[in-house]
């Protein structure tokens, strides 16, 4: 068994402000996991040692109480950073496509409520709050979802969650009645937000903070490509086959990724991993009769440390810490009304193309005005393609600064990407004439999900290195107020464009896109203090940490 090295270590905080549970005390320079943790008064925590030290240690003093926290050792093919890339990449971009597709079952209903509005004798608002249900959904999915994901493991709640966004496309596709839709709608809504509350907690699981660049990549351009590319497809469908087709394909779609996620994605949660380990310890010990029975009861993992949070306490702390950081912090007040902004006009623009592209504008199909959101998903690709330029600048940052992160470089592109939103939304506006050649407002919406892209990706990131330890809280929070906004947007937008008219409509929002263009430079240039003046970011300002978590 490797020797033991001693490490006094700052012991976990478990108050309600700076709860810590979500990191250990393993230094990435160390050499074994085996290492004694002691408190602040000297007294001995515990022991963190390997599966196979673990097993060692009983066997050698099988009537030792020391406390044993099983963790990670160097090259475990257990750790999910260790695995081969091909498996890790295949995990980023199959939790990727669930976003994009979840988008899709979103933004594409869109295409269906004129006829769902004929069909059941509604308004056209009434038929857009199948889609406005939907975003709602999203918006209370991650806040229940998220202490599941930590309690259970994200492979849990994938399979559950998406199994009722595949389950509920029967009623709807059967839907008697307006009411079917739309608390239908919700509950899909509730089911697909899986991806939200999950697939950047997946990224983080399989790769380093440093390595995960192209990672994060993929990730983000699912999240801004999915909703324009919801409409692309959808409208073709819902004009060749009807809207209950729509609801078909969906259910073929989403039932046939919930057999190969089943089949296929394992568990990548560090914690629940490692309370696996510790498990398999304790059984492999009974089953040999070594260890005493206080031997066996000391046996934990490097997460939890015998101290598993209830689900009642990770419900407390999801339910409650995002809207503390909504109230309190500067960074994330920033990023959840930029985001809002951003996804309000994404989902707003599912009724605005129709007004600008359909019939009394360029007189478009409803298959043709969904080809039209063909400009935002170019945008998206282009600005994805050009990320990596944004990555060497960071990773030249951290080379700077000694191997440690650095936030405010995540912002580099951002400064940019943020003039690109009022530019293309004033193009969009004053092209938008039935007189002016189609392509041209598509064009803009071209640069227009560049920016999207751009900015949302810089914001995000800027947030997850800031809090670290924390940045699910502040996710959370950013998350909660940009589906609010998105299921709000949709429902006033037929009534904006038709009493201002599209081209003052879409003035508006350029001139609101122009008081969130300084946040990034912001962020960019005096980043720092903000982070020093935040008792949360304060905690991560050395950005040496990259634990498992």
């Amino acid at each position: 068994m490797a020797d033991i090295q001693h490490a006094h270590v700052r012991p976990a905080s478990v108050d309600e402000k700076h709860d810590d549970s979500s990191k250990t005390s393993m230094s990435p320079g160390d050499e074994s996991p085996a290492r004694l943790e002691n408190g602040s008064l000297g007294e001995e925590i515990g022991l963190f040692l390997s599966e196979e030290e673990a097993l060692a240690r009983i066997r050698a003093h099988p009537d030792d109480a020391t406390p044993i926290f099983v963790a990670f050792s160097p090259g475990d093919s257990d750790n999910p950073r260790n695995w081969p890339k091909w498996k890790k990449w295949y995990i980023t971009c199959f939790a990727s496509f669930l976003n994009v597709i979840t988008c899709l079952c979103a933004g594409g209903y869109s295409s269906a409520s004129t006829d769902i509005s004929s069909a059941f004798g509604v308004s056209a608002e009434v038929a857009t709050l199948g889609l406005s249900m939907y975003i709602l959904g999203f918006a209370l999915g991650p806040m229940l979802l998220a202490p599941l994901s930590e309690y259970f493991g994200r492979s849990p709640v994938y399979i559950g969650s998406w199994f009722i966004l595949f389950v509920f496309q029967l009623p709807l596709a059967l839907a008697p009645n307006i009411g079917t839709v739309i608390v239908c709608r919700l509950i899909q809504g509730f089911g697909g937000s899986a991806p939200l509350s999950n697939t950047g907690g997946t990224v983080s699981d399989l790769w380093e903070r440093n390595e995960s660049g192209n990672a994060m990549m993929v990730y983000g351009a699912s999240s801004t490509f999915g909703p324009p590319f919801a409409l692309v497809l959808s409208g073709y469908i819902v004009q060749e086959l009807g809207w209950h087709w729509l609801f078909w394909i969906f259910m073929i779609i989403t039932g046939g990724l919930w057999v190969i996620m089943v089949l296929t994605l394992p568990e990548t949660r560090h914690s629940i991993i490692l309370e696996k380990k510790a498990k398999r310890v304790r059984k492999t010990l009974a089953k040999e009769g070594a260890g005493s029975a206080a031997a066996f009861q000391n046996i934990s993992d490097a997460h939890n440390k015998a101290d598993k949070r209830s689900i009642h306490t990770l419900f407390a702390i999801n339910l409650t810490r995002p809207i503390r950081f909504l109230l309190t912090e500067p960074i994330t007040m920033g990023a959840a009304a930029y985001n809002g902004f951003i996804y309000g006009i994404v989902y707003l623009f599912n009724e605005a193309f129709p007004l600008v592209f359909g019939p009394g504008g360029h007189n478009f199909s409803t298959g043709q005005w969904g080809l039209a959101f063909l400009g935002l998903c170019i945008g998206t690709l282009l600005a994805a393609a050009c990320h990596p330029l944004q990555e060497r600048y960071y990773l030249k940052r951290v080379a700077a600064n000694n191997g440690k992160g650095v936030p405010e470089a995540r912002m580099y592109q951002a400064r940019f990407g943020a003039f690109l939103l009022p530019i293309s939304l004033f193009w969009f506006a004053w092209t938008s004439y039935p007189s002016v050649p189609w392509i041209v407002p598509i064009i803009a919406s071209a640069f227009f999900g560049a920016g999207i892209y751009i900015v949302i990706l810089g914001v995000l990131n800027y947030v997850v290195d800031s809090y670290q330890t924390y940045s699910a809280s502040a996710l959370a929070g950013v998350i909660l107020v940009r589906n609010l906004v998105g299921a709000g947007f949709p429902l006033f937008a037929a009534q904006m464009y038709g009493k201002l008219g599209n081209e003052w409509a879409s003035t508006l929002l350029a001139f609101l896109s122009i008081l969130f263009a300084p946040i990034p430079i912001w962020w960019f240039y005096r980043g720092e203090r903000l982070r020093l003046k935040s008792p949360w970011a304060r905690e991560h300002f050395g950005q040496d940490e990259d634990s498992p978590h």
